[in-house]
Order: C-alpha cells, then sequence, then structure tokens
C-alpha cells in the first residue's frame, strides 16, 4: 500500500478512536498503543514500519518546538535544580544502571551496546507526558518539572546513544573525549539557540501576513534542529533554546491574527504527531514479537523484566534521594528558598516516567550487529527490551496515573493554583480596566470641544467604571474555601450569558445571508470574529 494512502488510514483511524471514547478519562494516547497493539495482529492489516529518520529529524523537533514555545521561561527558570537533575543526572543514572544490569545478564552483548540500550530507554517521553497530561490535571509544579524535563532529556540520551553507538562500531571509546563531546554539544547548541531565537524572532516580527508567518513557525524548529544534528550534536538543546526565545520574548510582539491563528495550528500539529507516535508503537507489536520468536520466553520474561523494574525502580531512588532529599538535606540554602515539596510530588514525577516513541525510533536506528542471543540478532533483542519498556510504563503507569493522583488526593493543590490562578486574573483585568480610565480621563480634556467624541468618551468611562464595580466585587468575595463551588458557577453563568448574545448575533447574520443582505465574504469575516469572540470564553 502506499504510504500516503497508508498515513491516511491511520489518521482517520484516530479520529474514529478520539471520537469514540472523547468522553473517556483515559488519554487518547494510550487508547491509541491498544488499538494499534489490536491492528497488528489482524491478518491482511499492512505493515506499518516506524521510520526513526522521520521521527527524529522531523516529529521530535516539531514537538520540542511546540513546548517550549509555549512555556514559562519564568516556571522554568524556578524549577532548573530538579529539571537539571531529571534531564541529565537521571539519565546517566539509568544510562549506566541499566548497562550493569543488562551486561550481567546477557555479557555477550558487550559493555558498548548495554550502554547503547541504557541510552535509548533512559529518558522518559515528553510526548507522552504532555498528552497524559492534557486528560489529568496536575499541580502546576509538577507539569513544569516533567516538561521542562521532557524537553532536555532527550538530548542528554541522544549523545550519550551516539557515543555507545560509534564505540559499538568502531570498538574505541574514551572517556574524556565523550564528555568533551557533551560539553561542547551544550555550550555550542544553547549559542546557536540563543542567536537564531533572536534572529527569527526579529524577522517574524516583521512578517504581517498570518499565512506567511504560520509556514515560518513551522520551519523554525527545522532550522534549529537541523543544522547542529548533522554537525554530530543531538538539534535538541538548540530548538528548545530557540522556542524558549520566540514563545517568551518575541511571541507579544507578533500581530493578534497570528497568535489566534498559531493557538489553533500547532496544538493540532501537535496532537497529531503524538497521536500518529503512540498508534505506530502499538502497531509494532506483532513485527517485534516475530523478529526474537527464537528466544525462549523465559529469557524474555527475565530479560525485559529485569530491564523494567531496573528503569521504574531506580527513577523512584533518583527522584526521592537525588531530586527531593538529598539537595534540600546538605544545603539549608536550597532548603530555606525551597522546603521539602509535599509527599505527593515527588511520587507523581516517579510514576510519571513513561518511555514513547522517541526511545523505539531511537532503538529502530540501530544497524544490524554481528552479536546473536540465542538465534536471536542482538539489535532484534534490544528494540524488543525498548518496546517492553515503554508498553508496561505507557500502559501500566500511564493507565494508573489518573487513579493515583485520587487516592493520594492532589487535588487541593490544584484548586489551590485554580484559586491563585483566578485571583490573579481578576486582578489583572482591574489593573488593565484602571490603566484604560485613566487614558479616557484624559482623551475626554483632549474633546472637549467636540461633542459628538465627548459623548462617546463618556459612554465608554461609565462602561469600565461598571466593569471595574464588578471587579472590586468579585475580587472582595473571593474566597477560597468557596472556590470549588462559586467560582465554577459564577464562571458558568457569565460564559452562558456571553454565548447567548453571540448565539443571537449568529443566527442574525445567518438570517442576513439567507436574505442575500451580504454577501459570502462579508458573513465569513463576521463569523469569524463572533467565533473568536466565543472561542475565548471557557
Amino acid at each position: 500500500m502506499d504510504n500516503a494512502i497508508l498515513y491516511i488510514m491511520l489518521f482517520g483511524i484516530i479520529v474514529f478512536v478520539g471520537q469514540i471514547f472523547n468522553k473517556s478519562t483515559i488519554p487518547i494516547s494510550l487508547l491509541l498503543v491498544i488499538t494499534g497493539m489490536v491492528l497488528s495482529f489482524v491478518p491482511h492489516f499492512p505493515q506499518v514500519s516506524l521510520n526513526p529518520t522521520l521521527i527524529l529529524n522531523i516529529f521530535l523537533p516539531v514537538l520540542i518546538y511546540q513546548i517550549s514555545s509555549f512555556t514559562s521561561w519564568k516556571d522554568f527558570k524556578n524549577n532548573m535544580r530538579p529539571i537539571a537533575l531529571l534531564s541529565v543526572g537521571h539519565v546517566i543514572f539509568i544510562t549506566f544502571l541499566v548497562a550493569i544490569v543488562i551486561y550481567e545478564l546477557i555479557p555477550q552483548l558487550g559493555w558498548p551496546l548495554a550502554f547503547v540500550l541504557g541510552a535509548v530507554i533512559s529518558p522518559p517521553d515528553d510526548v507522552a507526558i504532555v498528552s497524559i497530561a492534557d486528560k489529568v490535571r496536575m499541580p502546576e509544579r509538577v507539569l513544569t518539572i516533567l516538561e521542562g524535563e521532557g524537553m532536555l532529556n532527550d538530548a542528554t540520551a541522544l549523545i550519550i546513544f551516539r557515543i555507545a553507538l560509534a564505540a559499538v562500531v568502531t570498538h574505541e571509546f574514551s572517556a574524556v573525549n565523550a564528555v568533551g563531546t557533551f560539553i561542547v554539544d551544550v555550550i555550542g547548541e544553547t549559542i546557536y539557540g540563543l542567536a537564531l531565537g533572536y534572529g527569527i524572532g526579529l524577522l517574524r516580527t516583521r512578517i504581517d501576513n498570518s499565512v506567511l508567518h504560520i509556514i515560518a513557525s513551522v520551519l523554525t524548529p527545522f532550522i534549529a534542529y537541523i543544522p547542529p544534528e548533522q554537525l554530530g550534536g543531538s538539534g535538541i538543546l538548540a530548538t528548545v533554546v530557540t522556542g524558549f526565545v520566540i514563545g517568551n520574548v518575541f511571541s507579544i510582539r507578533f500581530t493578534p491574527e497570528f497568535r489566534l491563528v498559531s493557538r489553533a495550528v500547532w496544538p493540532a500539529l501537535a496532537f497529531a504527531i503524538q497521536s500518529i507516535l503512540f498508534l505506530l508503537v502499538g502497531l509494532e507489536m506483532r513485527f517485534v514479537m516475530e523478529s526474537i520468536s527464537s528466544i525462549s520466553l523465559y529469557s524474555l520474561l527475565l530479560y525485559s523484566g529485569a530491564v523494567v523494574a531496573t528503569v521504574i525502580i531506580g527513577r523512584f531512588f533518583w527522584v526521592y534521594i537525588v531530586v527531593a532529599f538529598l539537595p534540600r538535606f546538605l544545603f539549608p540554602f536550597i532548603r530555606k528558598k525551597d522546603p521539602y515539596p509535599p509527599w505527593q510530588y515527588p511520587l507523581i514525577v516517579s510514576w510519571a516516567g513513561m518511555r514513547g516513541a522517541i526511545s523505539l525510533a531511537a532503538a529502530l536506528a540501530v544497524p544490524s550487529l554481528p552479536a546473536v542471543v540465542e538465534g536471536a540478532n542482538a539489535r532484534e533483542l534490544l528494540v524488543f527490551l525498548v518496546f517492553s519498556v515503554i508498553l508496561v510504563t505507557l500502559l501500566v503507569q500511564g493507565l494508573t496515573l489518573p487513579w493515583l493522583l485520587k487516592v493520594i488526593n492532589v487535588r487541593k493543590y490544584g484548586q489551590r493554583e485554580k484559586y491563585n490562578e483566578h485571583l490573579a486574573e481578576l486582578n489583572a483585568r482591574m489593573q488593565m480596566t484602571k490603566a484604560v480610565l485613566r487614558w479616557l480621563k484624559e482623551y475626554k480634556k483632549e474633546v472637549q470641544d467636540d461633542p459628538k467624541y465627548l459623548a462617546e468618551t463618556k459612554l465608554h468611562i461609565q462602561e469600565y467604571k461598571m466593569l471595574k464595580t464588578q471587579l472590586m466585587e468579585r475580587i472582595k468575595g473571593h474566597h477560597d474555601e468557596d472556590l470549588d463551588h462559586d467560582e465554577a458557577l459564577e464562571a458558568r453563568e457569565e460564559i452562558c450569558f456571553l454565548e447567548q448574545m453571540i448565539n443571537i448575533e449568529r443566527q442574525e447574520l445567518i438570517k442576513l445571508w439567507r436574505k442575500e443582505k451580504v454577501n459570502i465574504t462579508v458573513a465569513t469575516k463576521l463569523l469569524n470574529k463572533l467565533d473568536h469572540r466565543i472561542s475565548h470564553l471557557a
């Protein structure tokens, strides 16, 4: 079957599954993995190979850029210590741990290939984390840490992966060269990302056409990713830095039209890529199983069980001891500035270590190897072990994460964050209203002799004074103990009222169009304005 037709069919499956389980509390990403696994065993279903080049060079930079450009640098910076310990320290720790365990179990693989396996499965997948977090309300700090880890850990893992793979092929390894390569890559990509972010950001502020701006925004991650990757780096860090610069420095300077369009285009693009990746992971199941059919079931369970246990237990150890406890215990200034977190936070971070398609793509990029284990090529065994870790972490940890969050009662932290967000929103609207009132009062003096503009200005002053009074009353009555009921009820009533007014406008517009009072151009223009207004009510 032609690849284009095949991918069209896969996207059709995604839409179908998404619509059927639209109201399910289970993240669609996990449902797509299960769907892919089932379809892989359907007779005559076309074989769909997960293309490492497509994923690592096309999908990965787009997803990394989308997350970084919509992430607050302030929040990221405030959590830099745990993010760095997870995205660098945790990756190195798990790589060594897995390499030691698998070498003890299968010594014929050799140390270089053992490190290849460790590097491939060491980073939790930002795609898995973000897609699951969309369905589950996590505490904001936990989500920021997990997203930050997911953005950067692939860079660490891919650098180690390439060094280890080179050692497999050349049978040579130098620790000094490996450390030097890592440092040069980090510094070089950071500088390149900063320079590119400011350069492209300035260029994109000059683009007024929203369509051209969208095309430029889609090109941005590839301009950031490809040059470092071609020079032997990971390209990921450069993409992350570029996304941070553009999202936090320049996005406010882009046209309102582009911002409206990008908020629709980028989430849709990211969702499509995330969905296809999870579906492809599931579809690989039968072919992975067939490739290692010569290995006994006992050996497969032993190897995969050991690796999965190492990854999960190792993450718990690293998160609790190294990230949450040790820095605060050893350094009082850290403890004073950032006290020990609630016990639920490290538990969530530990349990949210899902692996995904990026790990599988890296494993599939390993060439066929001379080493043989029980009649199967070492590469096929490596792919199977990576696939096992992905399935267990996605389906066991991913499916139980919503239940875990409910059991450990993190809802109260989410409610506190919602309360603070809502109060901050009200205060911000109050300051914005006051700023407009100050300007209107100054403007009123300028148009004192013009009755038309003076009357219009007085009307606007009255409107903003009423808005100011409403906001003051809402801020004054904003008590967190009544947050659950009052805020939701208040917000819902306000939204329903505004929706009703907009719907009346829409119905009247449709009548005018049907009576041919307005043409399709005018109707579409006005309808777009109504759609924009209603899209911002929720």
